[in-house]
């Protein structure tokens, strides 16, 4: 079997959402940094306080890098596609990964919307069966998109059936 790329790509505003994401990761690296060089400079450690700001700065700069690119690529590498096997997923940059997930494993399909999402509009799928590690999730969908997406694959998998 050939591997092909999944038809759907995810809708366009999660790669804001994920440059959010890094965006405060950095913020909060950037406040940390300040919250230790910050009372070692008023305490005369000069040395230790230029340390721990180039060290706190130079993450903060690598992190502000991935908030730039990190979304670029996740958006252009991630796919998905109901198809009649399942639930066909590609997603990864350097580690690229093809998952199906077959409709009659799955068990549960849950939209999820944290703050951040909502602020942006968009929900995420997480779709989950019977194994540890056989469910998978996608991010970044329009409300409607997953909506829509969360009625077939419970169709086709006879979630509404009840066992």
């Amino acid at each position: 079997m050939i591997l092909r790329e999944p038809a759907l790509q995810l809708d366009p505003r999660v790669q804001r959402l994920w440059a959010l994401e890094w965006g405060l990761v950095a913020l909060a690296v950037a406040a940390v940094t300040a919250g230790i060089a910050v009372p070692l400079e008023l305490a005369d450690n000069r040395l230790a306080a230029a340390v721990v700001a180039a060290v706190g700065g130079s993450a903060g700069l690598i992190l502000v890098a991935f908030a730039v690119l990190q979304p670029r690529l996740l958006y252009r590498r991630f796919r998905y596609e109901i198809t009649e096997l399942g639930l066909y997923v590609a997603r990864g940059s350097l580690w690229r990964r093809w998952q199906v997930v077959p409709h009659a494993r799955i068990q549960t399909v849950d939209t999820k919307r944290g703050p951040l999402e909502r602020a942006v509009g968009l929900v995420s799928l997480a779709v989950t069966t019977a194994s540890a590690t056989g469910g998978t999730d996608i991010p970044g969908l329009d409300p409607r998109v997953a909506d829509a997406l969360v009625e077939e694959l419970a169709r086709r998998a006879g979630i509404d059936e009840g066992t």
